[in-house]
């Protein structure tokens, strides 16, 4: 499958090196405002480097396009290439607003081309058998979940971090895997509260602690920092009533189970060599050949973006917000 990636930066690397990895997918073109970033970029996968989509698309007969742009430019780029009948692999957030993820949503709604939107936590191997465990019921009714994701502060082209209209800051761009995963372990969020320090005068320093109150009835205390002052990390608890499961990045290969005593403990190794981007865009890759469902749902995008966006206004209004039905 004939692939072309817009956006060479920090994220644009990360999806070149597991592409390299995925005999499926034929790298034909890297395209990047940066010429330097471009040059590396089409250098790991055996690529050839443009300037631009246009240049990309011009020269190359791209079926499927990886865009990897800051957060503001996903949904023009989106929307063109829909129009041009090419499948998208757009990483998360799905877009800056909720206008522009519907006019996303929109244009991938008449049968054609598809679209698939980066939310790779959801590949995570202990992520993956947290979920597996709620499903199965092993720790009985949930009641409370517990995320932490800390990370050093990002740069990128122009600082597009640091600048809040064009990235969301830490609640869009990294915040938003925990409530994606939640929404997708837990159901649909009916409350939300937050308190963080956007509108504050630090562009490097983003912090945030949210709760989200879920429809079934349990709560979870969601924490991001963007400036944390060592490596990235994340960890999870969740607290049911039959068994208490965690999960912390600083101690991977491992879920730790608290249970009653004589309770069996079926915790399972997770011991894998595949990377979570390698096996989020082989799936991708997978549906786009096969038709299959994507364990993505381009509407869960959308909610995530919703999530995120309800907190950012409650940081900013000092109130809870409730959300309604699905948008």
């Amino acid at each position: 499958m004939r692939l072309g990636l817009v956006g060479a930066g920090f994220m644009g690397g990360v999806h070149l090196s597991a592409y390299a990895n995925i005999p499926e997918v034929e790298v034909v073109g890297v395209a990047d405002a940066r010429p330097e970033s471009a040059v590396a970029g089409a250098q790991l996968v055996g690529a050839r480097p443009y300037a631009s989509y246009d240049e990309l698309v011009a020269a190359e007969d791209v079926e499927v396009v990886d865009i990897c742009l800051p957060t503001a430019f996903h949904r023009d780029l989106a929307v063109r290439a829909a129009g041009e009948g090419r499948h998208v692999i757009l990483e998360k957030p799905i877009a800056r607003t909720i206008e522009d993820a519907g006019e996303i949503l929109d244009a991938f709604s008449g049968g054609g081309p598809r679209l698939f939107v980066g939310h790779v936590v959801r590949f995570f191997p202990e992520y993956v058998a947290i979920k597996q465990k709620i499903d199965a019921g092993d720790l009985g009714t949930v009641g409370m979940v517990r995320t932490s994701r800390r990370s050093p502060f990002l740069l990128g082209w122009n600082d597009w971090y640091a600048d809040w209209r064009v990235s969301g800051g830490v609640l869009l761009d990294l915040v938003i895997h925990d409530f994606d995963f939640l929404r997708w372990t837990l159901g649909e969020v009916e409350r939300v509260y937050a308190r963080g320090v956007l509108g504050r005068e630090y562009n490097r320093l983003d912090y945030a602690l949210v709760t989200l109150r879920f429809r079934g009835g349990a709560i979870a205390h969601v924490e991001g920092h963007w400036g944390y002052p060592g490596p990235f990390n994340y960890s999870i608890e969740v607290a049911g009533s039959r068994a208490l499961l965690t999960a912390d990045s600083t101690e991977p290969g491992t879920l730790e189970a608290i249970r009653e005593p004589d309770a069996p403990d079926g915790v399972p190794d997770l011991a894998s060599g595949t990377s979570p981007y390698e096996a989020e865009l082989a799936h991708f890759i997978h549906c786009i050949a096969t038709g299959e469902e994507s364990i993505v749902k381009v509407r869960d995008a959308y909610e995530a973006l919703r999530i995120s966006l309800a907190a950012t206004e409650s940081v900013l209004s000092g109130e809870p917000v409730t959300l309604g039905g699905r948008g």
